[in-house]
């Protein structure tokens, strides 16, 4: 007994590293997209994160810059790097005039949604690089966006301008303000607070309606806001520009920990099979032949009972070692009878069994056949009221699903839309393509 809750627990262990670093590995390998990235892919250069830092002034206009990081790690990319640099500086306008117009588009958009009139100016440009210690190259694209929030007397409410902002698991969103202000009203809670300043990361925040939602009070700089994040250290100047240590768009510590401890899972799991534990030892000192009843039983049992093994653990069955054990003999025992009906199961299979109910179905699968009863599409907002879910819970499982593949999501209107897969023919109806990743 002792020896198979050691095992349990080892397979516990692998399964949280493996949720650790699989969606981290995932998110870095992804290519940053947004605004103003094609030019940079057609000069060889592929981000790998996108910041995009918004800072708001007491009038409500905000200048923002959207900035493009690569990690310079090889010489090819640092050479093409270099050339983009030099061609940035020589042929700036080459890189503003599709920028500008999609800017344009975005914040006249705005402009019908607030009611407020709006402009972008001073469309610029600019390449550099910068060392974290690790050396990175940075394109930036800063605009001037006129009465980007709402002002109301010593009250400043940022958000509606880009209610529902996606961002993608590259990317994140840095919203900054006057000294003399003070934040009430922070919704979603920030990712990660600095003074004057929250983040929010693709990876950990997904904006819903009504999001996001920033209330500013002058004076309110030392009150506390409605949604209060984890507390983070004072950066030092010019963090909008340059992230602090822990801002590092390249987690390596956190993976090197990662794989330290599949280091340890993988050492635990070959003394385990030294001892037997895995079945690979010997099995004659047990005592009271046990050992010998259980191999007999999974030798007796066959294929169907192995399928209904593994349809349970599908479902979520949470039983011991024990009953596992015991289901296992209990197949044994009736394998004959199993392969007498073996031909009838089969037939009933292909006639079209019904489907599992709800309740057996894991969280993406519920999903997968929502979208599939719809057409192949459907609102997100329509998915967390089918499945009566909250949208904090339904924003995490359709994350995962999209970082898996098995969905993907576009903007359509103010409407986050899932879809198949399969079921992306390019057709008109889906807004502006793959651009519209970033939320600008």
């Amino acid at each position: 007994m002792a020896t198979r809750d050691a095992v349990f627990a080892l397979l516990c262990a692998a399964l949280c590293v493996l949720a650790v670093v699989a969606p981290t590995a995932a998110a870095q390998e992804r290519t940053a997209s947004g605004p103003g990235v094609e030019p940079l892919v057609q000069q060889g250069v592929e981000p790998d994160s996108t910041r995009i830092v918004v800072e708001v002034s007491e009038r409500g206009d905000a200048r923002w810059e959207i900035q493009y990081w690569t990690r310079l790690d090889d010489e090819n990319t640092t050479e093409a790097f270099q050339s983009l640099q030099d061609d940035v500086r020589a042929n700036p306008d080459d890189y503003t005039a599709a920028f500008a117009e999609r800017i344009a588009s975005t914040v006249g958009a705005a402009e019908n949604a607030t009611g407020r009139e709006m402009a972008a100016t001073n469309v610029s440009v600019a390449a550099e690089t910068r060392s974290l210690p690790d050396s990175f190259g940075v394109v930036s694209y800063s605009f001037e966006w006129s009465n980007f929030a709402a002002v109301d007397g010593d009250r400043l409410v940022v958000g509606d301008a880009i209610e529902g902002f996606f961002l993608d698991s590259s990317s994140r969103l840095i919203l900054s303000w006057p000294d003399d202000y003070g934040a009430t009203t922070v919704e979603p809670a920030g990712d990660e607070t600095r003074e004057n300043a929250v983040i929010w990361r693709g990876t950990q925040t997904e904006f819903v309606s009504g999001e996001p939602n920033v209330v500013l009070e002058r004076g309110a700089g030392g009150s506390e806001p409605s949604a209060t994040p984890t507390p983070t250290p004072t950066p030092t100047p010019g963090d909008s520009e340059t992230p602090a240590a822990g801002d590092d768009p390249f987690p390596t510590t956190t993976a090197l920990i990662a794989l330290a401890l599949v280091v340890l899972v993988g050492a635990g799991a070959v003394y385990l099979r030294s001892r037997g534990a895995l079945g690979g030892g010997d099995s004659s000192d047990s005592g009271d032949g046990a050992g010998a009843a259980d191999a007999t039983a999974g030798t007796d049992a066959d294929a169907p009972a192995d399928s209904t093994a593994a349809s349970a653990g599908e479902a979520g069955s949470e039983l011991a070692a024990d009953d596992a054990a015991t289901a296992a003999a209990t197949a044994g025992a009736g394998a004959d009878t199993a392969d007498a009906d073996d031909t009838d199961e089969s037939d009933a299979s292909d006639d079209g069994e019904p489907s599992p109910p709800p309740e057996l179905l894991s969280n993406e699968e519920r999903v997968l056949r929502l979208i599939e009863s719809r057409g192949g599409r459907i609102k997100q907002q329509e998915v967390a009221g089918a499945l009566d879910w909250t949208d904090a819970k339904t924003s995490k499982v359709v994350r995962g699903m999209r970082d898996e593949g098995t969905i993907e999501g576009f903007r359509l209107g103010r409407e986050n839309v899932l879809r198949l897969p399969e079921d992306d023919d390019g057709g008109a109806d889906a807004p502006d393509g793959d651009g519209d990743s970033n939320g600008v």
